[in-house]
């Protein structure tokens, strides 16, 4: 009865199977295993888990435990497991889950093993099976328990779409962008886009897209004929795509991806791609669960597809006139399917040089006639019926001055599909317009003016250059987010990042990019200041200043306190333009980043940790520690660093 309650006081099933060991008899007693191997380590007892092992020939389903002779079958099929210690034969207890054998309990058999060494060993072989019933039963209550969760989700997602349909204002991208964006956010996708059909040509083009380069947007004219398309079009119903590069449209997943069509009236009018579920351990694949759930949320849109589309034809209606009116900044001129203009704008006028009266219902061959490549390119947009793109396209004025200008050329088709035309839409990129667009998407204002009055500050091109780099990063945003409606995530990061970026900007900061919830800010390209690391740590403590009083603010509004942590560092780094022709970003690239980012990670919430090349060229470093020198990844010797916080 002492050794009974001393195994069943004992937790740990390695400490009950070593307390066994210790008592005469049993030295030499053995366990093993080769089923449930998942539950077999969540009870300590992994050591004794055999892979490769399959139990199909000894016999003992309906036996508490079975004598083997070493030299039988069984006794021979026994011994691949377990030693025999020179005995003749060995006593098995079968253990088992659900009336299937998963392991068994050894002892060679000296003879004399007594009915309390038995009842011992039958003891411990209940415990195990008592103990795997509970872990299962476990399993199942955590497995319901996710699925509850997960139907929770569905209907507080498909409540969010309801009310951004509900709340329809201003036109269709907008809506449909408001869609994309909190379906990627339910489903943590990395990036997606919507296609909608045209009423007038029935071909598909993109409405909204998130976080997909330019090289991955369609080209050509998407077609329901063909691709992905044609299989949604095939069954209509929603579906998990791994071998994505079989499909132009899903190139650029680098997992799998799920696709849905938007339907109305048995009739496809649009299709919902989704690429790349995002997680804490990076990319990973849609799963079933999420298919359904994005199966719901675009059935309810198929369902309100009818009145987007009624509200959004009347607004279009009503506003035609004042959208074209109002594209001062882009020229437009609409040509019909005889060549003669019919519309032309302000800033088509002023590009060009010539009146209203010189251009409308004049032939194109007549007002282009000073260019001949303007013309071929017109005369080919006639005979195709597709979208042409042209970057740095240059043309010469009324005046014969030279320009540049990104046009598109646009087939325009009447109510019965025929051709009626096409619509020349430009922008003009010539001289100071050139630079200044470049640079106004990605710099603060008074570094484009500054630049515009210095042209030679600024080098096209990659270039070595000694800058200050500052990551700042969200503590615990993704499990903070994970309780969060999507619209309060979205809300929340906005706010954020504004006032963060004001900071940034007012301390002549070049915002390179947003990571997810991280911030990386340069100092000293495109543009140098008096001291780079002075201006990015005068701009770290200014971020925790604001974010004190945004904290306050969320407080109000019931919205949690965010954390960050700042790590700033100075250096040499490849400074231009990085990317492809048809879409580049300004950005750095070298070692000193990568420090910069590792002493961001680094940081704890509410500390700025900068590296020894900005702490030399700081003018004031008052509330700076020097500390302990640390090891980051990358670097063979400890870095010195000074924090604030």
């Amino acid at each position: 009865m002492k050794d009974k309650f001393q195994l069943s006081e004992l937790k740990s099933f390695k400490n009950k199977y070593e307390y066994l060991t210790s008592i005469k008899g049993l030295e030499d007693f053995q366990v093993t295993f080769f089923s449930k191997k998942t539950i077999i380590k969540s009870i300590d007892l992994i050591d004794f888990y055999e892979d490769n092992y399959f139990d199909n020939k000894i016999n003992c389903d309906k036996e508490f435990f079975k004598i083997l002779d070493k030299t039988s079958s069984e006794g021979k099929e026994i011994s691949s497991l377990f030693n025999f210690r020179k005995q003749k034969s060995c006593i098995i207890f079968p253990v088992k889950n659900d009336k299937k054998i998963i392991g068994y309990l050894f002892l060679p058999n000296t003879g004399n093993i007594s009915e309390r060494l038995k009842e011992l060993i039958f003891d411990f072989k209940k415990q195990i099976e008592n103990k795997i019933l509970q872990k299962e039963l476990e399993s199942r209550l955590y497995n319901s328990n996710k699925e509850l969760k997960g139907k929770l989700l569905e209907i507080e997602s498909l409540i969010d779409i309801t009310e951004i349909i509900d709340s329809q204002e201003g036109v269709k991208e907008n809506l449909f962008q408001n869609i994309l964006v909190t379906i990627i956010s339910i489903l943590n996708a990395s990036k997606g886009m919507i296609l909608l059909k045209d009423e007038k040509s029935g071909f598909f083009s993109v409405i909204s897209q998130f976080n997909i380069l330019g090289e991955d947007l369609p080209k050509k004219i998407v077609r329901i004929t063909k691709g992905i398309l044609k299989d949604l079009n095939n069954d209509k119903r929603s579906k998990i795509i791994d071998k994505t590069q079989d499909y132009d449209l899903l190139k650029s997943s680098k997992k799998n991806c799920v696709v849905s069509p938007i339907i109305s009236s048995g009739i496809i009018e649009g299709v919902i791609l989704l690429f790349d579920k995002e997680s804490r351990n990076g990319l990973v694949r849609f799963t079933q669960k999420d298919l359904r759930l994005f199966d719901s949320l675009v059935k309810k849109l198929s369902l309100a597809y009818d009145n987007i589309r009624l509200i959004d034809s009347l607004k279009t209606s009503n506003k035609l006139v004042e959208n074209i009116m109002s594209s001062i900044t882009t020229g437009i001129i609409m040509i019909n399917i005889l060549g003669e203009i019919e519309f032309v704008n302000n800033s088509a006028k002023k590009i060009f040089g010539f009146s209203e009266e010189e251009a409308l219902n004049n032939h194109y061959l007549m007002i282009f006639q000073n260019n001949s490549n303007l013309i071929e390119l017109l005369e080919k947009s006639e005979t195709l019926d597709e979208i042409l793109y042209e970057e740095n396209f240059k043309i010469q004025d009324d005046k014969d001055t030279s320009k540049e200008i990104n046009l598109t050329l646009s087939p325009v088709y009447n109510e019965d599909n025929h051709r009626s035309g096409v619509v020349f839409s430009f922008e003009d990129l010539s001289g100071i317009n050139k630079v200044k667009s470049t640079f106004k998407k990605y710099v603060s204002e008074n570094i484009v003016d500054e630049l515009l009055h210095n042209e030679t500050s600024l080098e096209l091109g990659g270039t070595q250059s000694e800058v200050c780099v500052l990551f700042c990063d969200i503590r615990g945003f993704t499990s903070l987010s994970e309780k969060m409606k999507p619209s309060d995530v979205v809300y929340l990061l906005n706010s954020y990042f504004e006032a963060m970026i004001d900071v940034v900007f007012a301390n002549n900061g070049t915002l390179d990019k947003i990571i997810g919830d991280e911030l990386m800010v340069l100092y000293g390209v495109p543009l140098k200041s008096e001291n780079d690391c002075q201006s990015a740590v005068n701009s770290a403590k200014e971020m925790l200043k604001a974010l004190e009083k945004f904290n306050q603010e969320n407080t109000k509004q019931d919205l949690p306190k965010l954390e960050v942590g700042i790590g700033v560092n100075h250096g040499k780094v490849v400074s231009g333009n990085i990317g492809s022709e048809r879409q580049m970003n300004y950005t750095v690239i070298g070692d000193s980043v990568n420090l910069a980012a590792r002493l961001c990670s680094h940081a704890r919430p509410g500390e700025i940790v900068i590296s020894e090349s900005v702490f030399q060229r700081l003018n004031d470093n008052e509330g700076f520690i020097e500390k302990t020198s640390i090891k980051v990844k990358g670097k063979a010797d400890l870095i010195k660093n000074w924090i604030c916080g």
